[in-house]
């Protein structure tokens, strides 16, 4: 607490920093739409900070009460993964007071306490602003073929909460070979219902049901959108298609089209860095992440 006041920085509210966030902008995680979601439900778990400039609140940024700069709720699918705090991107020099490793590579330069690399391996998947003639004619036919079969794309707009909940958990428990209860479906819809506005993508069609689905989150600033493809799957019953591969390039296709038309910055993760996952490398870079060294 004494590091925060030397610093400059003092406790503060809710409505502080969605003044911050809807004048400096933020990631996924850090929006505000995520954070009221996780105050309604486990009250007294949030907190939120401030730093004041000549009168100007020039940054903000939420802790859990162990000053982590994360709140884990085990019920909701959402990772805090290159985290963009809204805070003055002039303001360099600043202490941050938090514990984290997942810091955006936006704040690179701007925090005395953060290292990128040698101290914190992380890093995280950020979709490529654009792809070789090859791939992308490879991808228009992959989806051609889809459609000329009696394949569909939809909106999630389509979709009711409940009914995004039941085909994620769906696909997902076939891809992992886990059942899944209904109370999970109603803790999920519930999520999902209570972000609407950052529920973003499509849901591929086949012979009438659902095939593949990924959910993917939207946050919207004055200077980029980022979208923050959580998780997903694909019928793997269903071999004459590259499910996967299709989905993701529509939503990418359709994310970087909201973007150009109004001239922001495109962002989209596909997750963290993992070996595991070298199929990421096909259609993101590796960006590191920072580590807040308290």
């Amino acid at each position: 607490m004494i590091l925060k006041k030397l610093s400059g920085w003092e406790l503060s509210d809710y409505r502080t920093y969605c003044r911050a966030y809807e004048k400096f902008g933020g990631s996924v995680c850090s929006h505000p739409i995520m954070l009221d979601f996780l105050q309604k439900i486990s009250p007294d778990e949030i907190r939120f900070f401030h730093k004041i400039v000549n009168g100007e609140v020039v940054g903000a940024y939420f802790t859990d009460k162990n000053s982590n700069l994360s709140y884990h709720y085990n019920k909701i699918p959402l990772l805090f993964e290159d985290i963009i705090l809204p805070i003055c991107p002039e303001k360099g020099g600043c202490y941050l007071p938090v514990k984290t490793k997942a810091l955006s590579i936006k704040h690179q330069k701007q925090f005395v306490n953060t290292n990128y690399g040698l101290l914190n391996r992380r890093a995280v998947c950020i979709v490529k602003d654009s792809f070789s003639k090859k791939s992308q004619k490879k991808r228009q036919a992959e989806l051609k073929k889809f459609l000329s079969n009696g394949g569909e794309v939809l909106s999630v707009a389509s979709f009711s909460s409940r009914e995004l909940s039941s085909i994620y958990l769906s696909l997902m428990g076939e891809r992992w070979d886990n059942q899944y209860y209904e109370e999970e479906v109603e803790a999920l819809s519930y999520f999902i219902e209570s972000i609407r506005p950052m529920i973003f993508g499509n849901v591929l069609i086949f012979n009438g049901k659902p095939c593949a689905y990924d959910l993917i989150y939207k946050a919207e600033c004055n200077d980029w959108i980022y979208f923050d493809d959580h998780n997903g799957s694909f019928d793997s019953r269903i071999k004459d298609f590259s499910l996967g591969s299709i989905l993701l390039s529509v939503n990418i296709t359709e994310a970087k089209k909201i973007c150009q038309s109004s001239n922001k910055e495109f962002i989209f993760s596909i997750g963290r860095s993992n070996k595991k996952w070298s199929y990421k490398n096909i259609w993101a870079n590796e960006i590191k992440l920072g580590k807040a060294i308290f």
